[in-house]
């Protein structure tokens, strides 16, 4: 697999040795020459392009049309989205961009719906860790699909709970989650229905868009996370 990183700082650096020690086709384009130059020491081997990814006659000399894989990971989103523009417009290759700005995602998504560029935003990344932590007492998020916008989660009851005692169809829950499972102490796992009575100490699995979390928290658990 051919792939090609744009931005040669600390994580393209690390992205290129371990794609290299997974024995891929690997070429870095980096501007600044003398960065270039100590990637290419680390690395101990020239997989490195002095010249400005933003450039398309730079990216083609690179090899893009024939790239597998298109890394935008510059400290610039506005650069990052302009390699990504050129890479969706000269290739067939899979765009992952580092979106700085969480901000700017709706951006990065509206260049190409039925082929979306897959985005890293190291400040959600570190933000999701932290509300993980803060939640670990009653909330775990199993995995993330559809690139972070849809959440399989746990959550258990507490005693208290305003879904103590109730079915799930009354219990309020915002359309965007759904139950998937209930996990009764002593009890086989459970598929709900909309009529299933849930109860205190119910670890309840539910598949949540990740901007309703708090909601089902406070349906489930019956308080939001302080802001």
């Amino acid at each position: 697999m051919f792939v090609m990183i744009v931005g040669g700082g600390k994580v393209g650096t690390y992205l290129a040795r371990a794609l290299l020690a997974q024995e891929h086709e690997v070429i870095v384009i980096e501007k600044v020459a003398k960065k270039a130059q100590m990637m290419a020491n680390l690395l101990e081997t020239d997989v490195t392009m002095v010249g400005d990814g933003c450039d398309p006659l730079v990216l083609d000399q690179a090899g893009i049309k024939r790239a597998d894989i298109v890394v935008a990971d510059t400290g610039d989103d506005e650069d990052n989205l302009v390699v990504c523009l050129i890479a969706k417009k000269h290739s067939k290759a899979r765009c992952i961009a580092r979106v700085n700005n969480p901000k700017n995602k709706l951006v990065f998504e509206s260049i190409d719906r039925e082929n979306p560029i897959t985005l890293i935003s190291s400040t959600e990344v570190i933000l999701d860790a932290i509300n993980q932590h803060v939640n670990s007492h009653d909330y775990s998020i199993i995995t993330k699909l559809k690139d972070g916008d849809l959440e399989l989660v746990k959550l258990r009851i507490p005693a208290g709970s305003p879904a103590d005692g109730k079915r799930i169809v009354d219990i309020g829950l915002p359309r965007s989650s759904i139950v998937v499972a209930v996990d009764r102490k002593n009890e086989d796992l459970l598929i709900p229905t909309g009529d299933t009575s849930l109860r205190a100490g119910d670890a309840v699995i539910l598949m949540v868009k990740n901007e309703s979390r708090e909601d089902v928290r406070a349906v489930l658990a019956g308080a939001k996370t302080p802001a």
